[in-house]
């Protein structure tokens, strides 16, 4: 393997724990919180298998900061609320 794809893939495994966390927090706005807490699960194992080892748990929240999201967008947000209020109704 040379030097490039090694480095492109421990990037991808730096990342993998900030965009499932990410996709955990989404998923939880969304009310599927057995989703979340699967892709939850997995981001902090992945955080805990990433070389060199804070590195993986930097990336887990950073990619949870990034999930709360919409606080700059207020139209966003309020669209998101609707949503999820018009699931909880169903």
């Amino acid at each position: 393997m040379t030097e490039g794809a090694l480095l492109v893939l421990r990037l991808l495994l730096w990342l993998l724990p900030g965009i499932l966390m990410f996709l955990a927090v989404r998923g939880f706005f969304a009310g599927r919180s057995r989703v979340a807490l699967g892709l939850m699960i997995g981001a902090i194992l992945a955080a805990m298998l990433v070389k060199p080892f804070p590195v993986g748990f930097a990336f887990l929240l950073i990619g949870g900061l990034a999930g709360l999201g919409g606080g700059r967008n207020p139209k966003y947000a309020r669209e998101l609320r609707e949503r999820i209020e018009e699931q909880q109704k169903r």
